[in-house]
């Protein structure tokens, strides 16, 4: 018979060599969660990864921003701004004022030139007065010679009729048509008189040269008058204003940033690989920061390419080339268009 001294004790962990002990409870049940937990994290940059790639695949779409025609309205003149008319964030019409500016020199010379033809004007009419006067007393000795010219000619038909009659002879007709000649050339010589008289007056050339001279040069200097009041090309909206009140501008020097909000397109940029999307009337689809979309359709492909901004690229990437698109909104949206407002162009996963 074998005796043992040693027998296996009960292991209960409350239970201490009779004595009863309370424990806390214990987290043995979440421990292996953890475990989980650190494998999924650790697996978060692969997951990532794979759905990126996958998203390539799934989602065809580039990024884009929108564009708003805007045009600087510069000076087509020199001289200091009078008074401007709009103030930032105004819309204003076509045709409507946006600035006046004046200039001495222009207007000195505007009004020297204007009162010189005034004058010359005058003195012109004044000159073909007297010139009427002198015609008008000429006139009697023209009469005159035109009375002359119709009694020879009515004489020498006469004798030409009595010679088919045998009543003249031809030494007759011949005084008669000697005399109805020196008529007709002495009325001839009058009236020539009278005409250089009248228009080929040298005082009266030469004012008359000098008129065309000043009219040349009042319609120039009317041209650049004009030039002084800036006005809007189209309707539009007042972005940015660069001068004020008495500032001088130099021909050619930006006054104002005027925005068309109807001239109103997408700018795509399209990377190399989706090339075979970058084609006209390509229809896509344009999603909005605030989740709504549109229909869209390609209008121009330019043929350039353009370095994407670094707001569109990852934390990870670098600006790369993409190919620019110009994209036109084919449905109507809600969402208000801001120039320079990001979106983003995602296209048909089978290109036309």
């Amino acid at each position: 018979m074998k005796i043992r001294f040693n027998q296996p004790e009960k292991r209960n962990p409350n239970d201490d060599r009779g004595m009863s002990i309370k424990y806390s409870q214990a987290k043995r049940p979440g421990r292996p969660w953890r475990w989980y937990l650190i494998l999924i994290i650790v697996s978060l940059p692969l997951l990532y990864l794979l759905g990126v790639i996958a998203r390539e695949f799934i989602v065809i779409e580039a990024n884009g921003r929108i564009n708003m025609s805007i045009v600087t309205v510069r000076s087509s003149s020199e001289g200091y701004i009078q008074q401007v008319f709009v103030e930032p964030l105004q819309t204003v019409t076509k045709g409507s004022k946006l600035a006046l500016l004046t200039n001495n020199t222009l207007e000195n010379n505007y009004d020297r030139v204007r009162n010189e033809l005034s004058f010359l004007d005058k003195e012109r009419d004044d000159l073909l007065r007297q010139a009427g006067i002198t015609a008008s007393a000429s006139m009697q000795l023209i009469n005159f010679a035109r009375e002359q010219k119709n009694f020879y000619l009515n004489r020498l038909r006469q004798y030409e009729l009595l010679f088919e009659q045998k009543a003249a002879t031809q030494a007759e007709i011949a005084t008669a048509r000697s005399h109805y000649l020196s008529a007709l050339e002495n009325l001839a010589l009058i009236e020539n008189t009278q005409y250089r008289t009248q228009h080929t007056s040298p005082e009266i050339r030469q004012i008359a040269t000098r008129i065309n001279q000043l009219t040349l040069e009042f319609e120039k200097t009317q041209d650049q008058k004009q030039e002084l009041t800036l006005l809007a090309p189209e309707k539009g909206l007042i972005t940015e204003l660069f001068a004020q009140t008495g500032e001088y501008l130099d021909r050619g020097q930006s006054l104002l940033d005027i925005m068309f909000n109807e001239k109103t397109y997408i700018n795509a940029f399209i990377p190399p690989k989706l090339q075979k999307y970058a084609v006209i009337n390509q229809v896509v689809t344009v999603k909005f920061p605030n989740g709504e979309t549109a229909k869209a359709r390609i209008i121009s492909v330019p043929g350039i390419t353009q370095k994407s901004s670094a707001e569109d690229v990852g934390p990870l990437e670098v600006p790369h080339s993409t190919i620019l698109a110009q994209i036109e909104l084919i449905d109507t949206v809600e969402t208000r268009l801001i120039h320079g407002m990001p979106v983003s162009i995602r296209f048909p996963f089978f290109a036309n």
